[in-house]
Order: C-alpha cells, then structure tokens, then sequence
C-alpha cells in the first residue's frame, strides 16, 4: 500500500463499521482504512503492515476488549511501529489505562465514546499531519547523516588514527579523551538542527492554528500579523540554525584537530547571551520556566563568542533536562559582573539541586543522572574544557539538594591573540 494506512481496532461490529464509515467520508482517497476485530488481530494486522513496510501512520483502539485492553495494544503496537501515533477510544477507560497508555505507547489522543464524527475526523486530521510533519523530520534527519558522510569520508585516515590512540589517552587523562571530541562535535551538530526543527514546528503549529481560523470564518488582521511575525522570526531561526550546522560540518576536519586557529573578537556579553537565548527560544516556549539576564550589560571582552554560545546553551539544556519535573515553572538567571581583570559569569536555577556525592562528578565524559531522558553525559563535560581550554578560566559548582545549582565562570577579561580555541 503506498498510501498511508489508518487501523481501527473494537471487537464490536458496529463500532468498527461506524469508524469505517466516518474516516471513510474524509480520507478515503489519501488514506486506506483497516479494521480489527479485538486485540489479537490488531497487532497481527500490524505485524503484516509492518513486515510489508506499509506507511502505518495511526491507529485507533477501544480500551475495554475481551482479549488484549487498548492501552496493551497500543503499547505492542508502539513497540513494532514507533512512529505510528496512537489514539484511545472509549467511554469506559479508567485513569491507570490512559496514563499507562501515554507512558507506554505515547498515547496521541483520547477520545470518549460516544464521539461526533466530525471531532473523529478533526482528531484523525490532525494526527495524520503530525506524523506527516515528523515523517518529513526524519528524512531530512537521513539527509543530513548522508551528506555528513559525504563529506567526512576524507577524514577517515584522522578518525583511525583517533580510534587507535583513543583508550591511550582514556588511561593517560580521563579529561583530555580524544574519543570525547568525535561525541563532542555530533553534540554541536545536534544543537543547530534541533533549534531548526523546534522553530520549524512553532511555524507548523502556528500555520494550523491561523488555517483552523481561517476555515472557521474567524480569522482577524491581528491573527494574520501576529502570524507573520512568527513566521519571519522562525524563518530566520530555521535559517540562521541550518546555516551553523552546514558551517560544523564544514569545519569537522579542523573540529577533530586537537589546536585549531579560530578568529578572536570583542562582542558585549550580556547582549550576545541574550541571542544565543533566542535561538533557545522554541525550547523555552515549550516549558513554564523563565529566564533573565542581568549584571553590566555594557561589559565588553574580546574572547571566542562561539565558545561562550555553547557554554549557554549547555548550562540553559542541562537544567531543562535535569533540574525540573514536567510541568514545574522554574527561574533561570545569567549574572555578569567584572572582577579587576576578570568576567565572572554566574548560571543559577532553582530546581532539584544535585547530591553531594554527584558534585564531583559533573565534569567527568559519560556522567549522567538523566540516560533514560537522553541524557549524554558530555554537556558539562564539554563545558569544562571550553572553559579551561578554550577560554583560559575556571568553572565550579554549588548545588544543594530542592534550592538549585549555581555555576561560576572566572573568564579573563581580554584573551591574549593567537590563543587555540578547541571545540569541545
């Protein structure tokens, strides 16, 4: 089937009949509707899609069947399609189901028996152009690991020689692993592309919501103009982004050199924190918290602005990931102030804090509480030695467990010309 395929699951004739009929209305010209009778045959019908690398885009499952609940089905067919998205249908689910549901096989959406067929197929809808959207990430994804090998294959002679003196290096001086540069430089790759598609779906979310007003007979000179703010300035994010990430990996030959010669430049610190925090700016907007800038905000230095941009967003990343619970509004604060010759640059946020026993370890290559969020353990690793290495200062931490953390950063004012400046 080269369409995309939409499964229904019920172990109630009518019910799939009805479901059948409704979707039919709406997508059966872009879409091929399968039904299942219980649980069993869903994810033997699934298994075959999957087998037959059909374009398995949603399915939708009743909760309360015979054989296999809903929330086990979707769970088994996340497991064999993990990108297909998954709807819950019933009257009957309780909260354990649903949230079991969410956790296990990223339950899309809920719908409650009985439905109006026009909310079914506003829910199906928009599940197909989320996973439309995503099907388009993934493929741009490919590309972009395809023209990275293109374009990386002159470095292999590099990279053995790297791979051959790697465990060396580990024994010799944990800090200073060669193999962490390679991990370090796919880190740098993923940060650009990621603001790219974060920004990239702000643009899709919006586009939908000005289209749903439009269709509506609702839409204002407001909504348009606010609109096309947003999309000149995710525009210019995307741009801006993928621009950083093609000039990675046009550099990744001189990234993979242990000294390379990088241009040096006076640049005022806070209003240059300040970018770099726009570019986060789609990350941010998905959470509660806030961040603030502050100190003298008419402190100069001339220094490496790109080593600094990846200390930020490192710092900004990793409390995201680790000091915060879904859902909880945190405070982010950046303070600059001079100290005689020296930046001192402060990074707080009030969430979880860290164990003593973890304090020591921040720093290490690998060390991580957060694996299982996707944590790499190489941020504050990478922030370390941009700090010592690349700009000549020192970074410490103080965490205390439910108050925050707070790094300090002693920077020298004015770096001396012709310095190295490593990437981490």
């Amino acid at each position: 089937m080269s369409k995309p395929v939409i499964v229904c699951v019920d172990d109630e004739i009518a019910v799939l009949d009805s479901l059948r009929r409704e979707l039919s209305e709406a997508f059966e010209d872009n879409c091929e509707i399968e039904t299942a009778m219980g649980g069993k045959d869903a994810i033997a019908l699934v298994h075959d899609l999957v087998e037959e690398q059909c374009d398995l885009s949603v399915i939708i499952a009743d909760y309360l069947m015979p054989d296999i609940k809903g929330d086990a089905v979707l769970q088994q067919v996340h497991q064999l399609s993990p990108q297909t998205l998954t709807i819950m249908l019933t009257g009957q689910a309780n909260i354990d189901g649903i949230s079991n549901a969410i956790n296990t096989a990223q339950l899309y959406h809920y719908i409650a028996k009985p439905w109006q067929p026009e909310d079914l197929q506003l829910t199906v809808r928009e599940a197909l152009n989320s996973y439309q959207q995503e099907q388009k990430i993934i493929e741009y994804q490919h590309t972009l690991e395809r023209k990275v090998q293109e374009r990386t294959q002159e470095l292999t002679q590099t990279l053995n020689t790297l791979k051959t003196t790697q465990s060396e290096l580990i024994q010799a001086e944990k800090m200073a692993a060669l193999g962490q540069l390679v991990a370090g430089v796919a880190h740098e790759i993923n940060t650009p592309v990621g603001n790219a598609l974060l920004a990239a779906s702000v643009l899709n979310n919006e586009t939908k919501s000005l289209t749903q007003a439009f269709e509506q007979g609702a839409l204002k000179r407001s909504n348009l103009v606010s609109y096309l703010q947003t999309a000149q300035d995710s525009s210019d994010l995307i741009l801006q982004n993928l621009k950083g990430a093609a000039e990675l990996i046009q550099n990744f030959k001189q990234v993979a050199v242990d000294q390379t010669s990088h241009e040096q430049r006076e640049f005022q610190i806070i209003p240059y924190i300040e970018s770099v925090l726009t570019n986060l700016e789609p990350k941010l907007k998905q959470t509660r918290h806030t961040v603030t800038v502050s100190g003298n905000a008419s402190l100069k230095t001339t220094s490496y602005p790109g080593a600094l941009s990846q200390i930020v967003t490192n710092f900004v990343m990793n409390s995201l990931l680790h000091a915060y619970k879904p859902g909880e509004a945190g405070h982010l604060r950046f303070y600059v102030t001079q100290q005689q010759n020296q930046i001192v640059l402060e990074y707080a946020d009030d969430g979880c804090g860290m164990p003593t026993e973890h304090q020591s370890k921040i720093f290490e290559p690998f060390f991580t509480t957060g694996r299982d969020r996707g944590g790499s353990g190489l941020g504050l690793h990478i922030v370390h030695n941009l700090v010592t290495q690349t700009l000549k200062g020192t970074v410490s931490c103080q965490s205390e467990v439910a108050v925050g953390t707070r790094f300090i950063l002693k920077l020298p004012l004015t770096l001396a010309n012709g310095g190295a400046y490593v990437r981490g």
